[in-house]
């Protein structure tokens, strides 16, 4: 299957997980970067609540296809 294939069946997965990686990267920028622990604190709870979001979308599609 294509990538085009994938985004265009599973739309909000893949913007989950795209918007999962974005913020995991601000968050390691953040981390880095700056003095401000409660930034990169809330960085990272986005980025928890995120990837939680994204398995948990892609979940239904995978269970529905292997089981």
């Amino acid at each position: 299957m294509s990538i085009r294939g994938v985004v265009a069946d599973n739309p909000m997965p893949v913007l989950f997980s795209v918007a999962f990686v974005a913020v995991l990267v601000a968050t390691v920028a953040s981390a880095l970067t700056t003095d401000d622990v409660v930034t990169t604190l809330r960085l990272g709870a986005l980025a928890a609540v995120l990837l939680f979001f994204a398995a948990g979308f892609w979940a239904g599609p995978v269970g529905e296809r292997y089981l």
